[in-house]
């Protein structure tokens, strides 16, 4: 591939099989295990799994500041990180689920560092290559990637597990993964002059340190606003498979709703952003994104008061899914415009997209919390107010102006 070209078919490779591993690990490996009679405290580690993926703004100064023996700064590691996600995949084929399961544990979060080492360096491979115009649908492309993933990952792959098993589950996760390692090896980075590989990293990272310091400041309000984004959605979302557990929904209807069906949805409002931004340009689509998902959210209250027919829990996955990718694609346009200024492009998109995943995963617990003392419904109206607050913060500091935005 030319380096002048723009990689579309190698972007969604990437961030499909970014999700598949993983999605399988957390969504069907759990229902495979708990079919097969292991304990739920024992089931609970699977969610170490996790842990790698916190990390993503610790390591990618590292992929900023040094490259490996492979043509292009992010190319290099992304050969690296495919290939390795790709033999993990096969040696945890090769085990036993039941009899090695703490081997394929560790395996399991080895394979997540790579894959977050992965999200990073396409990430910045992103905010490197592709100009301001064509940035939103750079973005689409990641999220509705990552939902076909999710799709693959955590249902189909499930449902096919009765005629593939356990090895042909991991192999033919590897095959796919293996795909994306093919297609890295023909495509040519672009280089810049930024860009000075196997040079001291210890000025670098001084230097890297003087630009944090700077891009915080220069970039506090905006910083704030990434705080309280993910209050408007992540709480509401959160409460429902518990929700739908206490309604005494089977689970596979559980999964096929939120992870099959939710993420179908999600492809759809994911290219909406593109369209969006065209028509109404970044800072309007943000607000449009944002009061969307916050009416979305008033579509939970009639399950929080017992409600729970499958045309109304149908009804609210929509909602939220029709809202959710848009919004997310939207604020990641917004977050590489940031990230695409500066040397480190993968360590300014980590530290602004960190913010997110850490604040929705805080407030997601935050609002479990709530409910188990004032009730869902509570939780839902709290978070729609949120959600309007948010969009008139928006409003009111956000400027008009978009890739050379100041905040």
């Amino acid at each position: 591939m030319k380096a002048n070209t723009k990689p579309w078919p190698l972007l969604i490779s990437v961030y499909t099989t970014q999700y598949i591993g993983i999605a399988f690990m957390i969504s069907a490996t759990f229902a495979i295990l708990r079919q097969s009679g292991i304990a739920l405290d024992k089931l609970a580690l699977m969610n170490l799994i996790a842990l790698p993926m916190l990390g993503k703004v610790l390591y990618a100064p590292f992929i900023d500041s040094f490259r490996f023996f492979f043509q292009g700064q992010y190319r290099s590691w992304l050969i690296l990180a495919q290939m390795c996600m790709t033999l993990l995949l096969l040696i945890c084929g090769i085990l036993d689920i039941h009899k090695q399961f703490s081997v394929i544990l560790i395996l399991f979060i080895v394979y997540t560092l790579f894959m977050s080492i992965q999200d990073v360096s396409i990430d910045g491979l992103a905010c490197k290559i592709f100009s301001a115009p064509e940035r939103q649908f750079a973005n689409s492309i990641q999220y509705a990637s990552n939902l076909l993933g999710n799709i693959i990952g955590g249902g189909l792959l499930l449902i096919l597990y009765p005629w593939l098993q356990w090895q042909g589950a991991l192999w033919l996760l590897a095959g796919l993964t293996a795909i994306t390692w093919f297609q890295l090896i023909f495509y040519s980075e672009p280089e810049n002059k930024w860009e000075n590989p196997h040079q001291g990293i210890g000025p670098q990272f001084k230097s890297l340190w003087t630009q944090l310091k700077l891009f915080l400041i220069q970039h506090r309000l905006w910083f704030f606003l990434l705080f309280l984004y993910p209050i408007g959605f992540t709480a509401v979302f959160g409460i429902l498979n518990p929700l739908l557990v206490d309604a005494k929904w089977p689970m596979a209807d559980i999964g096929f709703a939120t992870k099959v069906f939710g993420s179908m949805i999600g492809v759809i409002s994911a290219f909406l952003a593109t369209v969006f931004i065209n028509k109404l340009k970044r800072k309007a689509a943000l607000i449009t994104f944002t009061l969307l998902q916050g009416g979305t959210l008033l579509l939970f209250i009639p399950l929080t008061l017992g409600y729970t027919s499958k045309a109304l829990v149908y009804l609210a996955i929509f909602g939220y899914f029709i809202a959710n990718p848009g919004l997310m694609a939207t604020l990641s346009t917004l977050i590489m415009d940031r990230a695409s200024t500066m040397p480190a492009r993968a360590t300014f998109f980590s530290l602004q997209l960190s913010l997110i995943v850490f604040m929705g995963f805080a407030y997601s617990a935050m609002g479990l919390m709530l409910a188990q003392h004032f009730g869902y419904t509570f939780v839902v109206v709290m978070t729609f107010v949120c959600a309007v607050i948010v969009a008139g913060l928006v409003w009111k500091l956000l400027p008009k102006s978009s890739p050379e935005l100041t905040i």
